[in-house]
């Protein structure tokens, strides 16, 4: 008796013999699934451009909630579509601004709090 071999039985047989064969496991970073189920947005998915506009808080990314490195990234992205004038404006006001002392800090916060609402 001759057996006849079709496209259709050859695919049942390679399918019978992966689902009955131990499953392939791929290295999972535990860290990046952490990061996911978070919601967190891992720092090597940043864009370089992004990562040199964020590089004052690489040290500290991984601690920031996912809400607030959403918002970074959001607005670094916005950063990037300006104009070279406007961002060397943007840098420069960024350096005044790291210049205040803690309670000057604190006062302008209220003041632009205050005025966006």
């Amino acid at each position: 008796m001759r057996q006849f071999s079709s496209p259709i039985t050859v695919g049942l047989l390679a399918l019978t013999l992966l689902l009955g064969s131990q499953p392939g496991r791929a290295a999972v970073d535990p860290y990046r699934l952490y990061l996911a189920e978070r919601g967190d947005i891992p720092w090597q998915s940043l864009s370089p451009e992004e990562q040199k506009a964020l590089r004052h808080h690489r040290g500290k990314w991984d601690s920031y909630s996912s809400e607030r490195q959403k918002s970074m990234r959001q607005g670094t992205q916005r950063y990037l579509k300006l104009p070279p004038e406007k961002r060397r404006e943007v840098e420069q006001q960024r350096r005044q601004y790291e210049q205040l002392s803690p309670e000057e800090r604190r006062r302008l916060r209220e003041k632009y709090r205050r005025e966006h609402r």
